[in-house]
């Protein structure tokens, strides 16, 4: 007796045309001379066979997110693959995640790094079409390092006026906010020492460049229409002192702006991806990016 193949094959319903694919663009060249070149990783939601097939595929616009990562040894060398994994659940919820590259401070001193943030941030709008930004739209986000950084970028430090629209909102993760207040704190390193991190960012000991490390230092830049700001913090952070957050946030609300702190108990300098706090990350950039008209 003949089996019913045909009513075992089970069926599944989608939408039509709906697209579920998130594609990574490694290696993106944003910006090169004869000295330096700065590559970006693109996560983009739309099918990459489109390309291949030479179909027309997804045009539609996303919000911008761009990540900072974080170095181990203060603003140095980043891997800029290390956060894909997590930054590509936020590509499917519909935005378009940029990892990018900076320049270490071994290899130029503050503000390059800013610049760098920039000029990313100037190239991607630039190319906004080719690769389904909303340029209208745009977060930072990053970690230690990363997150000063963002900070730096999102507050329009060493900027004019044009620099106050680029960016829409900012999460820092235990990002260093006041770089002459740090060694107050308790600490693994001296942050006062002409080895530091700090201090190698700046091009010499941070307390004998007092203006200068006030340039580099996110709390020094604060004003009345910042984007809004999203902090979180370990209270056990033995590296970043959980205290640079609260001085932020206590600055960001005596200003009038948009400000929320998490403390994370009981956590050390590290990346918080448990499911919670990444949904704490999602309801922000949904609030501040996805809801604005």
């Amino acid at each position: 007796m003949d089996r019913n193949y045909e009513a075992e094959i089970k069926e599944l319903q989608w939408e039509a045309g709906k697209n579920s694919y998130v594609q990574l663009i490694p290696n993106i060249t944003y910006f090169e001379n004869e000295q330096v070149s700065l590559k970006l990783n693109l996560l983009v939601y739309r099918d990459p066979m489109d390309a291949l097939f030479n179909r027309e595929g997804n045009k539609e616009r996303y919000p911008l997110i761009i990540y900072l990562q974080g170095c181990g040894w203060g603003w140095s060398e980043q891997d800029t693959f290390q956060f894909i994994p997590q930054l590509s659940e936020f590509a499917k919820d519909g935005y378009v995640v940029a990892s990018i590259q900076y320049r270490p401070s071994s290899q130029d001193i503050y503000p390059a790094q800013l610049e760098d943030v920039k000029t990313a941030i100037r190239f991607l709008k630039s190319q906004s079409s080719q690769f389904n930004i909303d340029p209208t739209k745009v977060g930072l986000w990053g970690d230690s390092s990363g997150a000063h950084l963002a900070l730096l970028a999102g507050l329009g430090a060493m900027g004019g006026v044009e620099d106050q629209d680029d960016v829409q909102a900012v999460v820092d993760w235990f990002g260093p906010t006041d770089l002459l207040s740090m060694s107050q704190y308790p600490s693994v390193f001296d942050h006062d020492s002409p080895h530091s991190p700090e201090s190698k960012l700046v091009g010499g000991p941070i307390q004998e460049n007092k203006e200068k490390t006030k340039l580099a230092s996110p709390i020094h830049y604060i004003h009345p229409s910042a984007p809004p700001i999203l902090i979180m913090h370990g209270d056990a952070d033995d590296v970043v002192p959980y205290e640079q957050s609260v001085e932020m946030f206590k600055a960001l609300r005596k200003a009038g702006n948009d400000a929320e702190m998490f403390k994370i108990k009981g956590a050390g300098h590290i990346g918080f991806t448990q499911p919670q706090t990444m949904e704490i990350v999602k309801a922000f950039f949904k609030r501040n990016l996805r809801s604005i008209n």
